[in-house]
């Protein structure tokens, strides 16, 4: 089971540290949301995470697909077309520089949405939270 301790960062508003096996990470919000910006909010590492794994998946898939990727490039963005946080779109523009062809190019768009985090994004889940006292 994949898991990830979040706790609370003394001293600070909305600081977090996050631990994953052996790395430590940070999260905050911006100073203009009340934070101190000591890391990327959970909105942009919800984004990042989806774009690694995109990253990851293609470049595990393309030497079995003999697909000469010379550069791989993920950008991903979120948008709120409504103007609520109801309906976001999130977006995901793959760049790739190397010689393939347009079936190249389907494919990888196809194998990019294969990536584990983009399951876990659009496909069926279940949220359980449990609220424990210390």
């Amino acid at each position: 089971m994949a898991q990830v301790t979040v706790k609370q960062v003394t001293g600070q508003k909305f600081q977090v540290e996050c631990n994953s096996g052996t790395h430590t990470f940070i999260s905050d919000q911006p100073v203009s949301a009340g934070g101190a910006d000591g890391g990327p909010n959970p909105k942009d590492l919800f984004l990042a995470g989806l774009g690694a794994c995109t990253v990851q998946t293609i470049l595990i898939v393309a030497p079995r697909r003999n697909w000469d990727i010379q550069e791989l490039v993920v950008k991903v963005g979120v948008t709120y077309p409504n103007g609520t946080a109801a309906d976001p779109v999130v977006t995901e523009d793959i760049e790739v520089k190397g010689n393939l062809s347009q079936a190249d190019l389907d494919a990888i768009k196809r194998t990019a949405e294969k990536c584990p985090v983009y399951k876990l994004m659009f496909g069926s889940k279940t949220l359980a939270a449990t609220v424990t006292k210390k």
